[in-house]
């Protein structure tokens, strides 16, 4: 099969695009309205499509892993099935620093992405990271992703358990 490439099949539509500039109004509102028939046509198609492989494991994997495709994921986004969110940008960046985290023992997690807010969270412990660290590696997320206001880090979740120093006894109870 002979394919074009992803971006010049993107320099095609511009070429085609600025062509059509250049036509009388008549011309011009009747490929827009050609345009948006067509697009509403393939956007309920992709929906429906979507739908049924989000609804069978097997498919669904295909479909994440087919996101990684840029022409795949602008299909999708043109088309108001995926939304293009801040939050694909940030975890793309964390998938991106996560071989320094490992090769440092520091573990994260990405918890949500909200507005222009990224929250993380760092593991207690022995796998906690120094404020510094946690820092800079805030400050990363931040300048990689545009637009993104801020970084902040979640609380960990505090533990309700209790053992009473006496209970603790050594040797056979």
């Amino acid at each position: 099969m002979d394919t074009a490439s992803f971006d010049e099949l993107a320099s095609r539509i511009d070429e085609l695009r600025d062509q059509v500039s250049h036509s009388d109004e008549r011309s011009q509102q009747l490929l827009r309205d050609t345009i948006a028939a067509i697009t509403e046509f393939n956007r309920q198609g992709l929906v429906r499509l979507v739908h049924m492989m989000r609804e069978d494991e097997r498919a669904s994997e295909i479909l994440y892993e087919a996101v990684e495709y840029p022409e795949v994921m602008a299909l999708l986004v043109s088309h108001g099935i995926v939304r293009n969110d801040r939050t694909l940008d940030v975890l793309q960046v964390y998938e991106q620093i996560r071989p320094h985290l490992v090769a440092s023992s520091i573990e994260m997690s990405v918890e949500e992405v909200r507005d222009d807010v990224a929250y993380v969270k760092f593991a207690t412990g022995c796998s906690a990271p120094d404020q510094q660290a946690k820092d800079e590696i805030m400050g990363v997320i931040r300048q990689r992703v545009p637009g993104l206001r801020e970084v902040l880090e979640v609380a960990p979740e505090t533990s309700s358990a209790f053992v009473a120093i006496d209970s603790i006894g050594i040797g056979p109870p």
